[in-house]
Formats: structure tokens, C-alpha cells, sequence
């Protein structure tokens, strides 16, 4: 029994993650550059060609803002 509910939360949670990734994709969050950026990194995928920039701004060890540009 305890299987099964372990079965289906992690269906839940497949579908919760799918549906957030589908509206990340229709309605994109924080595609910008950050000029204040305490760090960034470049990334390139080159399966796809796809490159970006992943910005972070931290004030001591906490996150302010994240922002990517593709």
C-alpha cells in the first residue's frame, strides 16, 4: 500500500514539474541581463546550439535575483 501512494506522488509530482516547465516556456521569468550581477556563467549546448547566461546577485549568502539571457 505505502508503495502505490509513493507511486502516485511521484506521478503528482511529474505532472506538477511538466506544467511548470510548459509555463516557463509560454510566459519566460527574468530573460534579461543583470548589470549588478555578482556572478555569471555562460552555457552552451552543443546538441541544440542553444547558449546562455545565467545572472545572480547575492547580498552574503543570500539569493536577491537570478536572471538568464539566451
Amino acid at each position: 500500500m505505502v508503495a502505490g501512494r509513493a507511486s502516485a506522488a511521484v506521478s503528482d509530482l511529474r505532472e506538477l514539474y511538466q506544467e511548470v516547465i510548459l509555463d516557463h516556456s509560454k510566459k519566460p521569468r527574468n530573460l534579461r541581463e543583470m548589470a549588478d550581477a555578482s556572478s555569471q556563467a555562460q552555457g552552451y549546448n552543443p546538441l541544440c546550439g542553444d547558449r546562455a547566461t545565467v545572472y545572480v546577485r547575492l547580498e552574503g549568502d543570500v539569493v536577491q535575483d537570478v536572471r538568464v539571457e539566451e
